[in-house]
């Protein structure tokens, strides 16, 4: 039933976000998911809302490596880390999450080292998919607030 909703789901934003026909949103996925078989629909929902994937010539083209799209998809799926809006100093951060909590949450869920984490995470910021809430830092692992860029 999940994976019913999801493919629903993805037609609808292909369709939204792409202009996509339902007949050509079948070819499309068919086709991905020929290249991506080891994932469901869910996964590429997930995907497509993250703006992991991209519509080239009628074509899903994954914007990055699997790793690094799995990790997002982790991030901010079920058992993602906590992003709300914060406050420090007077000053409210919206959708913004702690650098130390994701430190932790990756060791945990994937069982990196600390070192590990703190690379994974900061290779995050170089590929542009999170960044400091004011771009005052690189990643570190404090309390300090990062954001992803589609929430902004």
């Amino acid at each position: 039933m999940e994976n019913i909703k999801a493919r629903e789901k993805v037609l609808a934003l292909l369709l939204m976000r792409f202009k996509v026909t339902p007949k050509d949103s079948l070819e499309i996925t068919k086709e991905w998911f020929n290249n991506n078989g080891d994932y469901d629909w869910i996964f590429l929902e997930t995907c497509l809302r993250n703006h992991l994937v991209r519509l080239e010539n009628n074509k899903l083209i994954n914007l990055y490596d699997e790793h690094i799209i799995k990790l997002v998809n982790d991030m901010r799926g079920n058992e993602r880390i906590e992003i709300k809006d914060r406050k420090y100093h007077l000053t409210t951060y919206n959708q913004c999450f702690i650098a130390s909590e994701v430190v932790q949450w990756m060791e945990k869920k994937y069982i990196l080292s600390k070192s590990e984490a703190i690379r994974l995470a900061q290779e995050l910021i170089d590929l542009k998919i999170i960044h400091h809430v004011t771009d005052n830092h690189e990643f570190k692992n404090d309390y300090l607030f990062y954001r992803f860029y589609i929430d902004e």
